[in-house]
């Protein structure tokens, strides 16, 4: 009688061991679960996230060839060397910039300037940008003022050829593009005063 009560006391500690770790394996697949659920979500947001930035980007270029036309093949801002605001157009490089270099008027929707125009290209995006020429002040573009394009070697040794291209000022293209769920993207280029090869640069700002 001994026996038979010893041994069913071990089959039930058995059992209780075995039903312990039945429950302990089960909880822990239910948390891989949960991780992988959770992961597989995160994923999915940052494709998303990913996808939307690279959609603004390109969507960004319809704003940099409003920019050229205006700047450079019609000549829409004759005088450089005044403020345009209506036709996003500034001759200094304006104060308040983030860090990232984004002006002022395109940080917050209500600073854009009264009058500048909005781009839209469908798809739930709207685009803002402006025109900053890379001055100091309104005025002259000089070396003094201004960024300029680099002179030749030869110039630059005190030899210029007759056929010596004028120096001219940098323009750096601010463009901000508002998505839907209210994803916002940066994107600058620089540009100069020459028709055959205007684009000098082209990056996303980081967040």
């Amino acid at each position: 009688m001994t026996l038979k009560l010893r041994i069913s006391a071990a089959g039930r500690s058995e059992r209780g061991l075995v039903l312990f770790i039945a429950l302990f394996a089960t909880i822990a697949l239910a948390m891989s679960a949960v991780a992988l659920v959770g992961n597989a979500a995160t994923d999915v947001a940052i494709s998303a996230n990913v996808e939307a930035r690279q959609h603004a980007t390109l969507a960004a270029t319809a704003a940099l060839e409003h920019a050229l036309a205006a700047l450079i093949e019609t000549n829409a801002i004759p005088d450089r060397s005044v403020d345009e605001p209506t036709r996003h157009y500034f001759a200094s490089r304006q104060a308040g910039e983030d860090a990232r270099g984004v002006p002022l008027a395109l940080q917050r929707l209500a600073d854009y300037p009264p009058g500048a125009a909005l781009i839209d290209v469908g798809g739930a995006l709207t685009l803002r940008y402006l025109i900053e020429r890379l001055c100091l002040l309104p005025g002259s573009a000089s070396a003094e003022n201004c960024t300029l394009t680099p002179p030749s070697v030869a110039a630059a040794l005190g030899a210029a050829p007759a056929s010596e291209p004028p120096r001219t000022p940098y323009y750096r293209v601010t463009i901000r593009v508002d998505g839907a769920a209210s994803t916002t993207t940066f994107v600058q280029a620089l540009l100069i005063d020459d028709p055959s090869q205007p684009r000098r640069s082209w990056r996303t700002l980081d967040e």
